[in-house]
């Protein structure tokens, strides 16, 4: 009887994860096509081919619900420079150039998870976009950003540390870094005409690497008492 019990739970388990990721797969079309100010919980549930009723017994609001979205491509950031941390500390890097590599390799692999969220994550950013969403949605956006962005400047500073590069500002080439990979997805992204995956990011992503490379690694090392400090708070 306990298997049995076991089974249906299972059964409605999978049921409820496929109507859930009905319902993303749904909304990201729509907020792709519309934007989110104009998506309407209407629109997404003609999309998913349900009652808007149904989806607020999955995801309270719009907000909720583009949160959802967000999520794996934030956690892909994290994951992908923890990952380049632990190479770090276990001292697997023998030159600067593998781990600039691993660097702008991490942007293109959170980028290719969800290209068009990936996007949409930015303009929220930078248009301040992030402000409209309900407070505590807010907060968790701009807490998991601040986090990565902490990462991103103690990975420098062991790479700085190691020798791996120069030793300069890591608040400033923290910002230089992500300008740099946001910018260019972007641009690419304008001239592939929404084509994924543009025609050049690859090449240019990797013009640009070779350019931070040949900052980063080539001259006279600077003094060890050169500032190289990571943020504790942004």
């Amino acid at each position: 009887m306990d298997k049995h019990k076991e089974a249906i739970q299972a059964r409605m388990q999978r049921e409820r994860d496929q109507r859930i990721q009905s319902i993303q797969d749904a909304a990201r079309s729509v907020f792709i096509a519309e934007g989110y100010t104009k998506a309407i919980m209407d629109k997404i549930a003609l999309k998913a081919g349900i009652t808007k009723p149904t989806i607020y017994q999955y995801f309270k609001t719009k907000d909720d619900l583009f949160f959802t979205l967000m999520l794996p491509v934030i956690e892909e950031i994290r994951i992908q420079l923890s990952n380049i941390e632990t190479k770090l500390t276990a001292h697997k890097y023998r030159t600067g150039k593998a781990f600039i590599r691993d660097l702008f390799s991490s942007a293109l692999q959170s980028y290719e998870l969800a290209p068009e969220t990936f996007l949409m994550i930015q303009y929220f950013q930078e248009t301040g976009l992030v402000r409209r969403f309900n407070e505590h949605i807010s907060h968790e956006l701009n807490e998991r950003g601040r986090h990565n962005f902490i990462m991103l400047r103690r990975v420098l500073k062991i790479g700085m540390e190691q020798g791996l590069v120069k030793r300069i500002n890591v608040y400033v080439l923290a910002d230089v870094l992500w300008g740099l990979f946001v910018g260019i997805i972007h641009l690419e992204h304008i001239k592939g005409q929404g084509k994924h995956p543009p025609m050049h990011l690859n090449t240019t992503m990797k013009v640009a690497e070779d350019l931070i490379a040949g900052i980063l690694i080539a001259g006279k090392p600077a003094k060890k008492n050169d500032r190289i400090d990571v943020a504790v708070n942004p």
